[in-house]
């Protein structure tokens, strides 16, 4: 393959992605960037930040509890509602498969953000994690745009 050919590919690749982006109301978003905790429940949130050229136009499926959630490309957020207790979160992508699992434990009345995107600014893995710090993470949910799941 000539370097071209390969350049055009990841190209491609990175402005490619199966999964639709769907939104939520502009009322909705509003409401939960306000991120209030949900009496008895833990709100959680997982927030894919802005991201350079490279993996800019991945898609990726967010799936809690192996329910989807929402589809994220940079600078978008899904949220859910859900118990207190031991959640799984990882990334699906079409054709680049699934992310690792995170595990997180949360409690009632909590607002958890949890990381999501590519490493290596957009030339590594599809990965979940923790935020290194709340602000970060509030930011991220603030500067954002609410995507919901998929309506096929």
């Amino acid at each position: 393959m000539t370097s071209n050919v390969l350049i055009a590919a990841v190209v491609s690749m990175s402005l490619g992605g199966c999964a639709t982006v769907q939104y939520g109301s502009r009322d909705a978003e509003a409401d939960l960037q306000r991120l209030e905790p949900i009496p008895g429940k833990a709100s959680l949130y997982v927030c894919r930040e802005n991201a350079a050229f490279v993996g800019a136009g991945n898609r990726t499926s967010v799936i809690v509890d192996d329910k989807p959630i929402g589809t994220l490309k940079p600078n978008n957020f899904a949220h859910t509602v859900v118990e207190p207790g031991s959640h799984d979160i990882y990334l699906d992508q079409s054709p680049g498969g699934k992310s690792g699992t995170l595990t997180i434990n949360t409690i009632a009345d909590e607002v958890a953000i949890v990381w999501a995107g590519m490493t290596g600014n957009g030339w590594g893995v599809l990965t979940v994690d923790e935020f290194s710090d709340r602000a970060e993470a509030e930011r991220c949910v603030r500067g954002a745009k609410y995507a919901v799941p998929p309506t096929n």
